[in-house]
Formats: structure tokens, sequence, C-alpha cells
């Protein structure tokens, strides 16, 4: 290295042509050339020199192959096209470079060295460049490269590599013959145009449906097959829309192959290249003739139509015999704001009744059978009311159905109130086997094992009163509920003087119930009371019971806490098992409402604490 180096430093006006910048300059400076058929630079022909000095200064990939061995010099772009044969394959042959497709290249180098200059675009070739083996696109020329004497001594080559466009002009081919495969096979007639506006291609369905060829449709022919009282509009539609690459739907009338004339729908959209730039249209034509005559005929009767039904107070509608409802009375849009034309009448439906009405119109369509469905409708306030509908087809002389004719009538009243009738029904049934199933558990704890059944029976008579006043204060709220206030004075009105003295005492805050909480909490304030009574600060004058409440929690978690204090009454201990009482109210306090009881027998008295959930939690 350090000889090549003070050669090159040695001879500087020889070796000029490798000063500069660049990998490929670097590299030849520094490659001990004593290995390379091409031999030191210094032996280096003036010839082969100016050629590597043009190729080094080339931005186009290009190399140098001189020489009996065909030594490989290469540019900086070249060395890019080389891959993992880089920078080994600089100096070497030409065929220890690339042995893989030498086979291929060798007839075309035996050319340039015959003098025969070649050139060659997208040659595919199998090249090993990155450990395996690829198949690649190269456009590239071979030239002869004389010395002084005006021998041919190398040759020297210009390539690029052209896979990707290869590749991208192979998928456009393939999505090209896809389209028009697809497009010859679609029931409507397909069209695309350049930017310019020129018709390209016409699918099959066009010529078959116009009888024109090939020459006769493409460029501006297609507008040859319009009607001559439509050609000006729909030409002049188009040429506006392209002008200004703007989507386009115009409707004219078409000649068929038979010379008649159809009305059609001629709509397309622009195209647009991904760097944004306008390629055309592609648009389609379909033929609505039969919908076309229809709608003039429904615009000619739409006025008698208007006169007969708008006098109804129910919404009339018809249908063809298809089902298409192409007629509704505007009351229906006064009701919902929908048209219900066609199949809008389904948007104001309720989600859940709409496939039902939809199920029960195709069975009446499909049998002939009158159509009659209730459904929900949503009006214009957004609240949903019940509607009854109605149709019935119209026949002609040989029975075929011809036309739908239906109402629809606002029934929102009538179904609400049997719905609420049949709710009141099941609560009744309802709360009939609650007060059974309380009255049998009543019954059965008060006759088990009593020690004198008039007292048993005396004690489930007031049981069964307590109950029943209950329910007088659920009924006279049509059982929606009850204060605890009501409650209360209800349960303990038979315990207080005639003057309602001050024995008993109750305070608290405006607390709402449920029937069940109201039922539960008049059944254990009865028999706190009896209790009470018996044995309680109710048995001796002195004495006084005091019941307070508060209503605590958030809004949708409220519950009750409740304190029953029996206060200056005769000693009392706590029991030695529970009683039919007290397992009574933890039975329907605790166990059925989801509440808690606490009962504390204090020297002066009983006192009991609740918390069970208020209305606001049910």
């Amino acid at each position: 290295m350090a000889d090549q180096t003070m050669a090159v430093t040695a001879s500087p006006s020889t070796l000029r042509f490798l000063e500069g910048t660049g990998d490929i300059r670097r590299l030849m400076r520094e490659r001990d050339w004593s290995t390379s058929p091409l031999g030191e630079p210094q032996t280096w022909p003036q010839a082969l020199r100016l050629t590597i000095a043009l190729m080094l200064d080339s931005g186009l990939p290009m190399f140098v192959a001189w020489g009996p061995g065909l030594g490989f010099l290469y540019n900086d772009a070249y060395s890019r096209l080389l891959g993992n044969k880089h920078p080994s394959g600089l100096g070497e042959r030409f065929q220890a470079v690339w042995p893989e497709i030498w086979t291929d290249i060798e007839p075309l180098i035996d050319k340039a060295l015959a003098g025969e200059a070649t050139m060659f675009e997208n040659w595919p070739l199998v090249v090993n460049r990155h450990g395996y083996d690829e198949t690649a696109y190269f456009t590239f020329s071979y030239s002869p490269v004389r010395d002084e004497n005006g021998t041919t001594r190398g040759m020297l080559c210009g390539v690029a590599e052209t896979t990707r466009q290869v590749e991208v002009e192979r998928q456009l081919r393939e999505s090209e013959a896809r389209f028009r495969s697809m497009a010859d096979s679609a029931p409507v007639m397909i069209w695309v145009t350049g930017p310019d506006g020129y018709c390209s291609y016409l699918n099959r369905p066009w010529y078959e449906y116009t009888g024109q060829t090939e020459v006769e449709g493409e460029g501006y022919g297609w507008l040859n097959a319009t009607h001559p009282d439509d050609r000006e509009e729909a030409e002049q539609a188009f040429h506006t829309a392209n002008a200004a690459h703007l989507p386009f739907r115009v409707e004219y009338r078409l000649r068929r192959r038979d010379g008649a004339y159809r009305w059609a729908i001629d709509a397309a959209r622009p195209r647009f290249g991904e760097d944004g730039s306008y390629l055309g249209y592609v648009g389609s034509v379909i033929d609505i003739h039969e919908r076309r005559e229809a709608e003039i005929a429904l615009r000619e009767s739409e006025d008698n139509y208007r006169h007969v039904v708008e006098l109804n107070p129910q919404t009339t509608w018809t249908a063809g015999s298809d089902g298409w409802i192409d007629r509704v009375a505007e009351r229906w849009r006064e009701w919902t704001g929908s048209s219900g034309m066609g199949e809008a009448w389904g948007e104001a439906l309720h989600p859940e009744d709409v496939e039902p009405s939809l199920v029960a119109w195709k069975q009446s369509l499909s049998t002939g059978e009158p159509y009659d469905v209730e459904h929900r409708a949503r009006m214009v306030s957004g609240r949903y009311r019940w509607m009854h509908s109605r149709a019935y087809p119209r026949r002609d002389a040989e029975g075929q159905i011809v036309r739908w004719y239906g109402s629809t009538e606002d029934i929102h009243e009538r179904k609400t109130g049997e719905e609420h009738l049949h709710l009141m029904i099941n609560e009744l049934n309802h709360r009939v086997k609650n007060s059974l199933a309380t009255v049998q558990a009543i019954a059965s704890q008060t006759f088990r094992n009593p020690a004198s059944y008039e007292r048993a029976r005396d004690d489930f008579s007031h049981r069964l009163l307590a109950l029943a006043q209950a329910h007088d204060v659920l009924t006279e709220t049509s059982w929606t509920g009850a204060t605890l206030q009501a409650v209360v004075d209800r349960a303990l009105a038979a315990h207080r003087g005639a003057e309602g003295d001050g024995q008993i005492t109750a305070n608290g805050p405006p607390v709402n119930l449920t029937p069940k909480t109201a039922l539960a909490l008049s059944m254990a304030l009865h028999e706190l009371c009896t209790n009470a009574s018996k044995y309680g600060a109710l048995s001796v004058e002195d004495a006084r019971v005091a019941i307070d409440w508060t209503e605590e929690g958030q809004p949708s978690d409220r519950r009750l806490r409740m304190t029953w204090r029996e206060i200056g009454g005769p000693t009392v201990t706590a029991p030695t098992r529970k009683g039919f009482g007290t397992r009574l109210i933890e039975k329907s306090l605790a166990g059925e409402l989801d509440g808690a009881v606490a009962l504390s027998f204090e020297p002066d008295g009983v006192v009991c604490r609740i918390d069970v959930p208020s209305a606001g939690a049910a």
C-alpha cells in the first residue's frame, strides 16, 4: 500500500483522473492493483484513463471492462446496483463479478469488443447481489472503447435498473385487465375518460345496448347515441364538470340497438393520481325508463290523490304491487317529520318494530292477505306513539294485485290503557300472592305451640289488622308507595291516647317508601308497639317512646335510618330466645329488604335501630 501511494504521488500528472471526491476514486487510490488484470494505474493507456474520468464524473450508473481479462471498473452510481458485490468487485475480472449472468451477456460483450454498439430496454436478468437469486430488469447500452490506434480494447456500459418500473407497469396491466373483465361483466354500462374528456373505454354492455362499435363509441362518439333533443344538455353537463374536475349526473334519452330511445342516468366521479393530478372520469349509465315513466304517471295523478286523502283524520297511503310506497298523506310528515315514501316509512318506526312490520308487509305482498300491524312510530317531539296500520290490495280483472291502499291510525291512548290495565292485573296478582304468603307466615308463627289459644287468636287478629292498615295506606296512593309519616301514624294510632298525647313522639324529614318497605315497617312498628304495651314503656303512664329517622346517601342509593327508643319504662332484660315478633322484624326488614336491624335491651327500655333502602334507592 505504501508503494502504491508513492507511485500515485510520484506521477501526479498521469493519475490526475483519480483525484477528487467520491468513494470509488478513494477506493481506486487505495487499492493494491498488483492483483488486478488491469495492472498498475501508471501503466493504463490514455484512452482508458479518459474513459474512466468520464465514467467517474457521471451521475449515471456506468462501468468499464478493459483488456484481455476485462478488468471491471465502475462509478459510485453503479456501486449501488452491485449490492454485496461491492467493493470486492472493483478491479476484478468482469466474469468473476457477474458469473450468474455471464451466459446471458457474453454474446453482447462479444459484439461490443467487435466494435458493435448495442442497447436493450427492460432486459431481465437473474442476479445474486443480496445473497439470493432475484429477477431484475435493466435498460443498458454496450459501447466499444478504442485505444489511440483505433483498436477496440474494452467496452463502456451505461445502465439504469428498471425493476420497479417494470413491476409497476405489470401491475397496471393486470389491474387494467381485471377492471375490463369486471366492467364487461357488470350489469350496467361503464365508461372511462382521460383528463381531456376523451372517452378511452366503453364496456361490452354499452355496445350491446346501443349497437355502436368501438370506433363509433370512443372519443366523443357516445354523444351520437343520445337523443338529438338531449345531446346539447348532456354534452354541456359533461364538459362543465370535466373542466371543474367535479362529479356529475345527468339524465337523457339513449338510443337502444333497436332504435328506441329510453331514459337513462349517466353519472361519474373524477379520478386523481397519487400526486393529485386529474386523470379523468369513471362513469356508469343505467336504464331508468320504467321508473321515469312511472314518475310521470304519478305526478299526473298527485293532485287528485291529495284532495281525496287530506280530509281523512287517519294517515292514508298507497303502494305499487311490488310494495313500494308511492303516496303518503301529509299528515304522516306532520306526525313524524318523515316522508314515508318508498322504504322511508321504516325510518320513523321503533327499532324493535321495524323487522316485524317489514316481515308482515312482505308476507302480505307474497300472499295477497290484508296487512294488519300495530307498531310504534317516533313523533316529531321524539316520543313514540302506538299506531295501527292496515292495507288491502286492489286486483285487476285477472285477479292480479295492481295496488295496495293503506291507512295508519293513532291508537296510543287505547294501547297504553290496555297496557296499564294489564300491569294492574299483574300487580294485583303479585300483591295478593304476597299478602297471602304474609298471612300464612303470621298464622304459622302465631299458632305454633301457643301458651293460650285465646291469646294467640287475639295476637293474630291484631297482626292482621296491622297488615290491613298498611294496605289502606298504600291503597290511598294506588299502591305507588307511601310516606313514612303516614305509615308511622297509622301504625301508632291504636296506641296513642284519644287526644294524641305525647307518650309517643315521631320526628323526621319527609321520606317516600316503596310498597314493600311500607308493609315491612308497618308490621315491625306493630310488633314494637305491642311489645311496649305489654312489657315496656307503653305499659306505664310516666314512660314514653321516641321514634326518629333520617334519610342519607346519594339519590341512587338512599337509605332510611330509623330508631325506636323506649324511655322511663320498666326494667327490661334480654330474652333467652327470640320470639315471633323479633323474628318477624328481622325477616321482613333485614331478609327481604336487604336492610339491617339491631335490637338492644337497655335498662331504661328497648332500643331498635333500623337501616333499610328508601324509595330513592328502589
